[in-house]
């Protein structure tokens, strides 16, 4: 589990500069499927998508080996949980916030990473989005080297591309906070993509 409540994400600098503390990102554990299930209903509810069943939720996460590509944040409260001197959490983890699961597909335009999950509307501006989309691209400049080196031989593009809602004013400041432009392609309704090289 990382720590990233205390930074903003600057063309891949963080500056300490207009963070919610209490966020904490970690890597996603089958015990946060109900978190999940209820996030993506509030989520779908408030933006006008469709609501996916608990079955299919759990059916995608496995799908795409959540437990290495998926990552939660949670609303922890420094003052309930203090660090420890290794930089470990010393106490208990706060109400998981928001979702995120990053995926690799390749067709003729190149390589595509795709960011999918969801943020609980009450915990919207508070930077959740932010600290997954951060954590997504790393994941996804992970995932990458492995094959960076032979695309940029061969002229190949590398993307890293995230789908926001359209109904929240929100995910346009966020696609530019993160160096992320609209795509302009058709991803289904109340959803729009954003895209930006690796």
């Amino acid at each position: 589990m990382a720590r990233i409540g205390g930074g903003k994400y600057n063309g891949g600098n963080f500056s300490r500069e207009g963070w919610h503390q209490g966020m904490r990102i970690r890597n996603y554990r089958p015990e946060y499927l109900q978190s999940i299930v209820q996030i993506q209903h509030a989520a779908a509810e408030a933006d006008g998508m469709t609501i996916s069943s608990e079955a299919d939720i759990a059916g995608w996460l496995q799908e795409l080996d959540a437990e290495a590509n998926a990552f939660v944040v949670t609303d922890d409260d420094d003052e309930l949980n203090p660090w420890g001197q290794a930089g470990t959490l010393d106490g208990l983890e706060g109400e998981v916030a928001g979702y995120t699961v990053v995926r690799l597909r390749q067709d003729q335009s190149g390589y595509h990473f795709l960011c999918q999950g969801a943020v609980h509307p009450q915990h919207r501006r508070q930077h959740a989005g932010r600290t997954l989309l951060v954590g997504a691209l790393n994941r996804a400049r992970l995932l990458a080297a492995d094959f960076e080196f032979e695309a940029e031989q061969e002229g190949i593009a590398i993307y890293f591309e995230v789908l926001l809602p359209t109904a929240d004013s929100g995910s346009a400041r966020l696609a530019v906070k993160c160096e992320l432009q609209p795509a302009g392609e058709e991803v289904g309704q109340g959803a729009r993509l954003y895209r930006r090289e690796l």
